[in-house]
């Protein structure tokens, strides 16, 4: 059945992607799986993904895209063997303004080995470039519309900035901080984070990314720590290396 679901799911994306103008895709390999602060796996994991953009919709109408994405535990947290642990899907909209860089998103995690049960989340993000020197400050509204995120109000705020080492390479740099607004438990200052990485061009349509990640927990009360049966704040330093292409 979960097979059947993933082929359906290729076969779905790639129809759509041949009604499109820009198609990405990349994998990455990470040394844990950390969401929000949260550890899901503290062993290795492959996350491939693919967005699909540029479809002929005309400029002042906005710009759409569909995506999805997938956690492959290699190093599972159990003894059941590697499986695919989330698979989520998200559709975004890029609304037409020039001042600022304004998008809505809504997106559905779903979990193949816990029945495919779905959190649900829309997403409002603002952004802008500071002067010329590749700093871009963003804030994202994550709201939980379904599932065990449902009310809950999760905030971001993010300085990212990036430069051109030279034609190919590419180095940069983000902090993000998090504030946490749970309808079922504590307000309050949730995680921040700090990462650095590389980007290098092998051609037009192939590049290498590697990155580092710091993740701090602001407050245990609102940002918890693990139990026996909740995951929370356990990894606190995530490496990755990927490789992507767009066509």
């Amino acid at each position: 059945m979960k097979k059947t679901l993933i082929l359906m799911t290729i076969a779905a994306f790639a129809a759509v992607a041949a009604q499109a103008a820009e198609v990405s895709t990349y994998v990455d390999f990470a040394s844990a799986y950390v969401f929000r602060g949260v550890t899901l796996n503290n062993g290795f994991v492959m996350q491939p993904g693919a967005e699909i953009s540029g479809f002929p919709i005309d400029e002042e109408y906005g710009a759409f895209a569909i995506g999805i994405w997938a956690n492959y535990d290699i190093d599972p947290i159990d003894s059941n063997g590697s499986d695919v642990s989330e698979i989520d899907y998200y559709l975004s909209y890029t609304l037409p303004i020039d001042a600022l860089d304004v998008s809505v998103a809504y997106t559905e995690y779903t979990y193949p080995e816990s029945g495919n049960n779905a959190d649900k989340e829309i997403a409002l993000s603002l952004g802008s470039e500071i002067g010329t020197n590749g700093l871009y400050s963003s804030i994202t509204f994550n709201y939980g519309v379904g599932g065990a995120v449902e009310n809950n109000l999760y905030i971001e705020a993010a300085l990212d900035y990036e430069m051109e080492l030279s034609d190919a390479l590419t180095a940069s740099a983000g902090a993000t901080v998090a504030y946490l607004v749970n309808d079922t438990g504590s307000d309050g200052f949730h995680n921040a984070t700090a990462s650095l990485g590389l980007g290098y061009a092998l051609n037009e349509n192939w590049s290498l990314g590697a990155g580092l990640t710091y993740i701090a927990q602001l407050d245990s009360d609102v940002l918890t720590d693990p139990t026996p049966t909740a995951a929370g704040y356990d990894v606190d330093l995530v490496a990755s290396v990927g490789i992507s292409c767009n066509f």
